[in-house]
Order: structure tokens, then sequence, then C-alpha cells
């Protein structure tokens, strides 16, 4: 007979499991937009490139990165997927989103695009998308769900996942 906690893991001391760092997915999805570039060029679409318009994508990526790191802090638990969280965030930016950071780390992925006009790099957001959603938000909805049950099953039904 298997043994209970198989079924019902108990949270590890570190965290959701997620050991390839989110920005590290996304940095190497950037670069392979750039090295697939190199080899089938192709550009973004007239008059939607160059740094004004990456800026203008930038700023409110800052502004919103800064209100999840604020949020973070004042619940006193640490960002990082790959330690163990203490307090379930709800406020802020996660108030309209249950991953408002990764929305913003695709959004730097679109603004890099737009800056270095490749569209293979706009392209590979998708995939970035995938891989985050696959490997990290999976990990860290079970991991929260087994931490803060019932409290963050109800936010998963009140905010979505995205937008």
């Amino acid at each position: 007979m298997p043994d209970a906690d198989t079924h019902n893991p108990q949270p590890g001391p570190h965290g959701p499991g997620v050991r390839i760092h989110p920005p590290l997915i996304y940095a190497c999805s950037i670069l392979g937009g750039i090295g697939i570039d190199r080899i089938w060029p192709l550009a973004m679409p007239p008059g939607l490139h160059g740094p004004l318009y990456a800026g203008i994508i930038l700023v409110p990526v800052l502004l919103l990165a800064g209100l999840c790191l604020y949020e973070f802090h004042k619940a006193g638990t640490d960002v990082r997927p790959d330690r163990p969280d203490s307090t379930l965030i709800t406020g802020g930016p996660y108030c309209h989103s249950r991953n408002p950071l990764y929305i913003g780390l695709t959004l730097v992925q679109v603004a890099a695009a737009v800056w270095l006009d490749k569209a293979w790099v706009l392209a590979m957001a998708a995939v970035s998308v995938i891989v985050i959603s696959r490997y990290a938000i999976r990990r860290e909805e079970h991991y929260l769900e087994r931490l803060f049950g019932a409290a963050y099953l109800d936010y998963k039904q009140r905010v979505r996942r995205w937008i």
C-alpha cells in the first residue's frame, strides 16, 4: 500500500522546486530568437521597432515589477521560486493576476524584440510562456495549494492565472 504522504506531500523546505530561475528561461529564449534570426532574418513589421517603442513597453513593466516586489517585501516572503513562501500574496498587482511578474518578463521579451527589430525574439516569447506555464507555474500552483490550502484555492477561483 502506498505511503499516504505520496498522495498529499507536505511542502518542502525549498519551495515549489523551480530550480531554473524564470528570468534565465526568458533570457535563453531571447538569445534563441537572436540565433534563429542569424540563420533566417525576420524583421518586425515596419514602424514597430526601435528604442522609443521598447521604452514605452518597459516603463509600465518597471512599475509593475516594483509594485510586485513591494508586495513581497511587505509580506516578508521571498520572490524567488526556489525558496519557501511564508505568506500568500493577494494584494497589489496580485489581485488582478496570479502571475504579474511573469507577465512583466514576457513584456521585457517583447520590448527586446521591438528594440532589436527581431520578429523571432517576439515569436520566441510564446515559447517562453509555454515553458514558464508548464515548468514554473504548475509547480508553484501545486506548492501553494499544499501550503495554503483553501485560501489559495479561493484565490485561484477569484483571480485569473494571467490577466
